[in-house]
C-alpha cells in the first residue's frame, strides 16, 4: 500500500505529542508531574505510551475549555507538531484551508515557548509548538 504525504505545517515541522483529555492525571499515573497552566486554564502532565509522548490534560477550574470534550467523552483532543518558525507554519496552515484559534500564547509547560491551535474540519485540532 502507498502511503500519501500530506504537508501541513511546512519545513521542519515533526510529531511531539499526542493530548488527552482525562478527569483525573493523578488517576492516570501517580508519579507523573502536573503543572498547571493559568493561560490555557488545564493542568498538565507528560506521560511516555509505549514509546509514544502522551499530553494528559485535566481542567483547572470551571472556565477550562476541555470540559466540553469530558462531557462528550471524547478523550483524544489534539496532536501537537513542533515547528522551527511559528509564524511561516501558521501561514502555510492557513494555505492549506486550516484555521488559527485566537492568537500564539506562551505555554508554562514547554518553558514559555510559543504554541498556536489551528483546525482543520477534516483532520481536527493540532497544536503547533515553537522550537527552541
Amino acid at each position: 500500500m502507498k502511503t500519501d504525504h500530506i504537508d501541513l505545517f511546512g519545513v521542519g515541522a515533526r510529531f511531539h505529542h499526542i493530548g488527552l483529555v482525562v478527569d483525573s492525571i493523578a488517576r492516570v499515573s501517580e508519579v507523573a508531574e502536573a503543572v498547571t497552566d493559568p493561560i490555557q486554564r488545564v493542568t498538565v502532565a507528560f506521560v511516555e505510551l509505549n514509546g509514544i509522548s502522551v499530553e494528559l490534560l485535566e481542567p483547572a477550574g470551571d472556565d477550562s475549555p476541555i470540559h466540553g470534550s469530558l462531557k462528550r467523552g471524547t478523550k483524544l483532543v489534539h496532536l501537537c507538531y513542533e515547528v522551527p518558525d511559528l509564524e511561516k507554519a501558521l501561514e502555510h496552515c492557513r494555505q492549506h484551508g486550516l484555521r488559527q484559534f485566537g492568537r500564539s500564547v506562551p505555554a508554562v509547560v514547554f518553558d514559555e515557548r510559543r504554541i498556536a491551535w489551528v483546525f482543520s474540519s477534516e483532520l481536527g485540532l493540532f497544536e503547533l509548538l515553537e522550537a527552541v
